[in-house]
């Protein structure tokens, strides 16, 4: 490595909530770092078990090692207290649960250029029955926005980790607005936090190494179901992005297809939260597909192969031709018949 990007601090910001029983494994694969020049800081969000105590022994033991202690308010609330104190030139994350290899930051810091200001690697999913699985992406090396979501589909994989960022979007707004995690969504926040990175520094580079090791476990939050209004956030929040970000490249990226799978599955939750959690009326549950604008509608109905039959079928015979009542209908009783069934 130069001796230029020996001095390049970086921080890595793991947030923590009742991880005691992975967090150790986690920590002393950062602190054994191959580039040591690195400030590690640990998130304690409100853990009810060990992990604050841990932390704690951690910034004892060695001195790149911050923590915050902080009530329970959520991953993106931790992450961005931590983006508020950190000192890094660049910054990456990690989550307490996951691992990563000796050279996760160094394969970072030896790709850092000028006039790139995102650095994106692979990484390997590990399930819960012991099976891996790599993320590879198709072209390496510094891509624009079109490859970025075309060639190497970032919509579907939109996670914070496995990227270090150039810190400058986050510290001053004399490059931009201060960027921050969203703390009102709940679901996809990682992705809506890159999107609006990249609408502001509309290029990365991908470089082929597999560094973090993320564990596949359940109650993550792709299994479970927000209130509505989280939901709608999150989906409403996705479609504004994709528009920023297509005016931006001058061409609609919204219809490629991982784009457009992403937003038909986060349309999927809206519609199953909204007879899940029971929180609205049949006429404002009317009212929202109503709303929906009609090209969004028929990228739903277009890119909806990974739903079930009777789904695919409802989209067909309602959401085209806009029998918004009748779809209300159609969903109401197959989600309620769905769930009684696997109760």
């Amino acid at each position: 490595m130069e001796n230029l990007k020996d001095k390049t601090l970086v921080s890595v910001i793991v947030p923590i909530y009742n991880a005691e029983k992975y967090l150790t494994a986690c920590v002393d694969a950062l602190l054994a770092q191959t580039y040591t020049h690195i400030e590690i800081l640990l998130v304690d969000d409100g853990s009810e078990d060990r992990s604050g105590t841990l932390c704690d022994e951690y910034a004892q033991r060695d001195s790149r090692v911050r923590v915050l202690h902080l009530q329970n308010g959520g991953v993106s609330r931790a992450r961005n207290h931590a983006l508020d104190v950190m000192k890094g030139e660049w910054v990456c994350f990690a989550d307490a649960d996951d691992e990563v290899t000796p050279h996760y930051v160094e394969h970072f810091v030896d790709a850092m250029e000028e006039g790139v200001d995102v650095i994106i690697s692979e990484a390997v999913f590990v399930h819960e029955d012991g099976r891996s699985e790599r993320l590879s992406y198709k072209r390496h090396g510094t891509l624009p926005l079109t490859e970025i979501f075309s060639v190497n589909e970032l919509s579907a994989h939109g996670y914070a980790w496995a990227k270090c960022y150039r810190t400058w979007h986050m510290q001053s707004v004399a490059h931009g607005p201060m960027l921050r995690f969203p703390e009102e969504i709940k679901f996809s926040e990682d992705l809506i936090f890159v999107m609006q990175y990249l609408a502001i520094s509309p290029k990365a580079k991908y470089v082929p190494y597999a560094d973090y090791i993320y564990y596949l476990r359940s109650g993550s939050a792709s299994g479970k179901i927000f209130t509505y209004e989280i939901e709608r956030r999150c989906f409403c929040e996705y479609i504004a992005q994709m528009k920023i970000l297509s005016t931006i490249v001058g061409m609609n990226l919204m219809q490629l297809s991982s784009s457009a799978s992403i937003l038909s599955m986060l349309f999927a939750r809206v519609r199953n939260s909204m007879y899940i959690k029971k929180e609205l009326s049949r006429e404002e549950r009317v009212t929202f597909y109503k709303n929906i604008a009609p090209e969004i509608r028929q990228i739903i109905c277009d890119y909806s192969q990974g739903a079930n039959v009777l789904v695919r079928l409802g989209y067909k015979l309602f959401m085209k031709g806009q029998h918004f009542k009748l779809m209300d209908w159609y969903f109401f009783f197959m989600i309620a018949i769905y769930y009684k069934k696997a109760a």
